[in-house]
């Protein structure tokens, strides 16, 4: 059906939320998308890269980082495996509480990532 005839009959103010809805359904896409987060995390890597390349330890930096930009609520957990599970791998997790598999595998999604952008910023330092 034509958006247009759809739109017809509401109010200004109908159509404002329907808009705002759509908004926000893109920022939840954004906030439970591995890539957008894999990508976020990386500009703030980038923003103390001088910090972590100077550090005696950039790999333990990395994890720490890796550690701070999984949420800690569960529903957001939840909902990054739901919209990611293609590319998450849940098998390697050999504990029986499912949630940790989950976070397993979003912590080593994220790691292999942060250490990809390590790895590409110590080769261009030698």
């Amino acid at each position: 059906m034509d958006n247009n005839k759809q739109l017809q009959g509401l109010s200004d103010h109908q159509i404002q939320l329907l808009a705002l809805k759509g908004l926000e359904a893109r920022e939840d896409e954004k906030k439970y998308s591995l890539w957008h987060i894999a990508k976020d995390m990386k500009e703030e890597l980038e923003s103390i890269k001088e910090e972590i390349l100077e550090d005696a330890y950039p790999e333990d930096r990395i994890s720490e980082y890796v550690d701070s930009c999984i949420s800690v609520y569960t529903y957001d957990r939840i909902m990054i495996f739901a919209n990611n599970y293609n590319d998450l791998d849940i098998n390697q997790w050999e504990g029986s509480h499912f949630l940790d598999a989950i976070v397993f595998a979003i912590y080593e999604y994220l790691h292999g990532e942060a250490s990809a952008w390590l790895y590409k910023q110590q080769e261009e330092v030698a």
